[in-house]
């Protein structure tokens, strides 16, 4: 049985039904088991022409999702995820240089949420406004403790050494009673469009906050674009406020949509 086309739809020669995106995913899929894949593999496995499978190639690799070579697909290495000790010691001119565009929108009497973040806690070091502040990162709370203009809240719970933040359901539930005036939030990844971060905990306790936030700013420098990570918090579009070092790409400022402010 041959292959034939019905409304754009593939149909297989064991009668599967496939569009053109599910073959990509599954594409994605096995160059993830395989580590690379030939042309004339797909061609056999998915039973269409050479020029199809050519064109998958290009679209994949126009999204970053795969690197051509002749002949063939390779995955794109992604960029590993340091631990937070890891973080604090790069970049810091960009996290500050991110750090000072976000104390702009801070003003007196504010309620706001800190997020664990090593961007964040450079917004945290030079918080100079009297406002009251929540968060469940230790490193804020060492800094902002301290500090005689800020009402400090420390979310306590089980403490995440890896990352340094508290986490516990009932810490966590109280947020759902706050209504913040601003959050802000950091990136591990920032690939796909979506704002994600290495431990699942750390995201239960973003969302609640997120939820409840009036304005919902994102500090994140433009690489986080390259990095992956696990457990997604929101699509970046989602915040109001994209806070990053410098002028991201133009596709990038298209997939927004204008739905989020950026600042750089």
């Amino acid at each position: 049985m041959t292959n034939t086309y019905k409304r754009g739809i593939l149909v297989l020669k064991e009668g599967i039904h496939m569009y053109q995106e599910q073959r990509l995913e599954e594409i994605i899929k096995l160059l993830e088991d395989r580590g690379s894949l030939s042309a004339k593999e797909m061609v056999d496995y998915f039973q269409v022409s050479k020029d199809t499978i050519r064109r998958d190639f290009s679209i994949l690799a126009k999204k970053k999702r795969a690197k051509r070579t002749h002949g063939g697909l390779l995955p794109i290495q992604k960029q590993r995820i340091l631990g937070y000790k890891g973080r604090a010691e790069q970049s810091s001119k960009e996290k500050e240089k991110i750090a000072h565009l976000a104390t702009q929108l801070i003003s007196d009497s504010q309620l706001i949420f800190y997020d664990v973040s090593t961007t964040v806690l450079e917004l945290a070091k030079i918080t100079d406004k009297k406002v009251t502040i929540f968060s469940h990162s230790l490193d804020n709370a060492l800094i902002l403790g301290g500090k005689e203009n800020v009402d400090f809240h420390i979310l306590g719970g089980r403490f995440h050494k890896e990352n340094r933040f508290y986490y516990s359901l009932e810490e966590s539930d109280i947020l759902n009673s706050i209504k913040f005036d601003l959050a802000f939030f950091g990136a591990a990844s920032l690939s796909d469009g979506q704002v994600s971060f290495e431990d699942q905990e750390d995201v239960l306790m973003k969302k609640r906050a997120f939820k409840t936030s009036k304005t919902r700013v994102l500090l994140a420098e433009t690489s986080k674009i390259s990095k992956h990570s696990h457990f997604i918090l929101s699509e970046l579009a989602d915040f109001d406020y994209w806070i990053t070092d410098k002028e991201p790409d133009i596709e990038i400022q298209k997939s927004l949509d204008g739905k989020t402010t950026i600042l750089f």
